[in-house]
């Protein structure tokens, strides 16, 4: 092998600390999550419909949403990155749902039309069909794109923490939404139209697993039809009877779900950061952290680790501190991190290293920032504030001390502890009198310990330093500096003892403030398993039984006032989000009615997430709470299609003959039995696509994992209770309110008659006077 530089040609140089591993990873388990997802989703739409022609068209409409999100993006300037890509995916079931809906709708009419003749269709007859069919639920389709669209509008407008972290994920989202209604109103009857209309086909549908599948789902859809006219008799009771249960479930499982701010992200690598006792010298530090590689080294999930004695370093800065060392461990694929640190914690504890802190906590993404506590590589902090240094310091000790016994966090002090330090303080009359400076007193003490680069020397191609100092052997005694020479005025010269004076004395390692105030901050890190809400709870019930000196004051966490920040931000969203889809849905149907019947689906729905949350013991955050506000979007689809329907039938159908109550009644029992077919095939592409998401296999995907879990229980939970929840508030509330329209106008209507009797008597009386 050729050598090169001055690199030896048998080096091999290891990367100890390489982002794009990570982001490679997490890009292609999030883009293979897509691609399952996608396939997932074509193989359900072939077993519903049966037919190679459509599910073609429905598998081309997902690339054709996709490229057309993907030229938006590029257009607003996005990124392609985890959250992007996972907005793609999310937009994958949502582009399935409105060509299904298309597609469905088509191809029954177009088989109500070969059942006329023994001949096909003629492409002019697909033709007419198509359009015809399309306009029939683009009512619908407008309308739940729409929800859809605006569900996600307060993210933009809101701003702060959220918006910043999840502005990528929720304009792709919405991008993919829009691209799929285009495609569904355009592309797909196009393509309908022209090979729906070809005589030949594959007889796929024949297959026995296609063929016994919408054998049974007929059965299931007559079976449905029947035990929906029956739950509709008791339709008062089936309500109450949900709303108890949803309602009472929802307030106990929420008090039972953890809490946390973001979840943790697995990057395969572990973070090590010792604490040494003040005084230690630099070489006692590299030989402990010797022995802490060997243990490192020793364990089988470890691939190789980068260690720095005597300070950090990040990319090109250095940072000296000689009480301060680290170690980033890279972990062989696949390994878990919160585990292999949890293991290493005894291990470590065995050195029975006296007033050195080996804290390890799993890594994180850089950048990605989890908390706002000021204890860097925290996760939950304890901050207290004081006038007093000494005061603060020793309740400091006595909080840490306490918190010992707390099992979900472990805790440590976010600075280092008071150091030994040699005070030099000069006689700045004296320093004046002989034509000094600080500067002077100062450039002479640095040559002398640590030496000065006056010039450079040339060497080949490269220049070298050339450092002036002392002995090392001259300088290592504090009294030694008594005899460093200085020079004043006309070249004297001046021993440091004559214009100052040399001690010893105790420094802080760290001046912490908050608020310019002096402050003492207590880092802790989430033991494995532990939420962050647990954590919290614990640390606040053992910071409240301490008697703290007087002058001391606990600052609220700042890990909890972002949690409360993320509380507030879930009901004000979820409002918003709830408040612009109900506009925009009375706008489209010019009542208010039906809107509120569609609404009544996102209590469902969001007790299903909570259910998916409290069963995969799933905590509570950020994410989360998109995945909240983004189900709401999703979830009104299929009362739309429901509503939309029954409004149709109503209006064709209805005559004078029966009440207005018994036709919406028959209305909606017909409408939801033909609709059960686009509601379940909308409903399993959609949860199919994102079930890869759901499970979070892969690195990176932990992330997003919540996210999937609450849309997809939301989502299943929510269509089963639909089917029979909506026809029962579609006849209730439009009954109560037709009853009460009726009273109101009958009421009206006497009081008019009375007045009218009334003024016809008292004109009768005035006319007969007069004569």
């Amino acid at each position: 092998m050729r050598q090169t530089g001055l690199i030896p040609a048998d080096m091999v140089l290891t990367p100890t600390a390489d982002e794009s591993r990570f982001i490679r990873n997490s890009l292609a388990d999030v883009t293979n999550s897509a691609i399952t997802g996608a396939l997932l989703a074509a193989a359900a739409v072939l077993l519903f419909l049966g037919s190679l022609r459509q599910t073609f068209i429905i598998t081309l409409a997902i690339p054709l949403c996709t490229l057309a999100a993907i030229i938006l993006m590029s257009l607003f300037g996005l990124t392609l990155n985890v959250f992007s890509l996972a907005g793609l995916t999310l937009g994958i079931g949502q582009a399935i749902d409105t060509s299904v809906v298309i597609l469905e709708n088509i191809a029954v009419n177009t088989s109500k039309i070969s059942g006329k003749g023994d001949r096909p269709p003629t492409p002019t007859e697909t033709t007419a069909n198509a359009q015809e069919a399309a306009q029939e639920v683009e009512s619908a389709l407008v309308a739940a794109t729409s929800a859809n669209l605006v569900s996600v509008l307060p993210f933009l407008l809101i701003g702060g923490f959220i918006s910043l972290l999840f502005n990528e994920l929720i304009l792709t989202i919405s991008f993919a939404v829009a691209a799929s209604l285009l495609v569904a109103i355009t592309i797909v009857p196009m393509l309908a139209s022209r090979l729906l209309s070809i005589p030949w086909s594959s007889n796929v549908g024949n297959f026995w697993l296609i063929r016994t599948f919408n054998e049974r789902f007929e059965a299931a859809t007559r079976g449905y039809a029947r035990f929906l006219g029956r739950v509709v008799r008791y339709r008062l009771i089936v309500v109450v009877t949900a709303v108890i249960i949803l309602g009472g479930g929802t307030v106990w499982m929420i008090g039972q779900i953890p809490q946390e701010i973001l979840p943790r992200i697995s990057t395969g690598q572990v973070n090590l950061r010792a604490q040494f006792p003040p005084g230690t010298p630099l070489a006692t530090s590299q030989k402990v952290m010797e022995i802490v590689d060997g243990i490192l080294r020793s364990q089988p999930e470890t691939e190789y680790a980068f260690t720095t004695v005597g300070g950090s370093l990040f990319g090109s800065s250095t940072t000296e501190n000689p009480l301060r060392s680290s170690s980033t461990i890279t972990l062989k694929p696949g390994e878990d991190t919160e585990a292999f640190a949890e293991k290493l914690k005894p291990e470590f504890a065995k050195l029975n290293l006296v007033g050195t802190r080996l804290n390890i906590t799993p890594g994180q993404v850089r950048g990605l920032i989890v908390t706002n506590t000021p204890a860097q590589g925290s996760e939950i902090d304890v901050i207290l504030q004081g006038e007093s240094d000494r005061t603060l310091r020793e309740a400091g000790a006595q909080v840490i001390e306490a918190l010992e016994g707390a099992n979900l966090a472990q805790f440590r002090p976010d600075a280092d502890p008071r150091q030994p330090e040699i005070q030099i303080r000069p006689d700045w009359e004296r320093v004046a009198e002989l034509g000094l400076t600080a500067q002077d007193i100062g450039d002479t003490i640095a040559t002398a310990i640590e030496g000065s680069v006056p010039t450079q020397i040339q060497r080949g191609n490269r220049l070298v330093d050339v450092r002036v100092q002392f002995e090392r052997e001259s300088i290592n005694q504090p009294s030694q500096l008594e005899s460093l020479p200085l020079f004043g005025q006309n070249n004297q010269q001046i021993r440091l003892a004559d214009i100052a004076t040399i001690t010893t004395g105790q420094a802080p390692g760290e001046i912490q403030r908050i608020n310019q105030r002096q402050a003492f901050i207590i880092a802790g890190n989430l033991s494995e398993g532990a939420s962050l809400g647990d954590a919290l709870t614990q640390v606040q019930q053992v910071v409240s039984n301490i008697q703290l000196p007087e002058g001391v004051s606990v600052v609220p966490s700042a890990a909890a006032e972002t949690n409360r920040e993320l509380q507030k931000s879930l009901q004000l969203l979820g409002g918003l989000a709830t408040f612009l889809i109900f506009v925009v849905i009375s706008v489209q149907y010019n009542s208010l009615i039906d809107p509120l019947v569609i609404m009544l689906t996102v209590p469902l729905a969001l007790a299903g997430g909570l259910f998916g949350l409290y069963i995969t013991k799933t905590a509570i955050g950020a994410t989360v709470l998109v995945g909240a506000v983004l189900l709401v979007g999703i979830v009104v689809n299929a009362a739309i299609l429901m509503v939309e329907l029954a409004n149709q039938i109503l209006q064709e159908q209805h005559n004078e003959a029966i009440s207005l109550q018994d036709a919406r009644m028959a209305a909606i029992l017909q409408a939801a039995p033909q609709r059960l077919r686009p509601i379940m095939m909308t409903t399993v592409t959609t949860i199919l696509g994102l079930f890869p998401l759901a499970l979070g296999i892969g690195e990176g995907t932990e992330f997003l994992q919540p996210l999937g879990i609450v849309v997809f229980s939301g989502m299943a939970i929510a269509t089963l209770l639909t089917l029979f929840i909506i026809p029962c508030f579609y006849i209730l509330l439009h009954g109560a309110f037709n009853t009460n329209l009726i009273k109101l106008f009958r009421v009206k209507y006497k009081t008019t008659l009375k007045f009218l009797n009334r003024k016809n008597h008292s004109t009768q009386k005035k006319n007969k006077r007069a004569n």
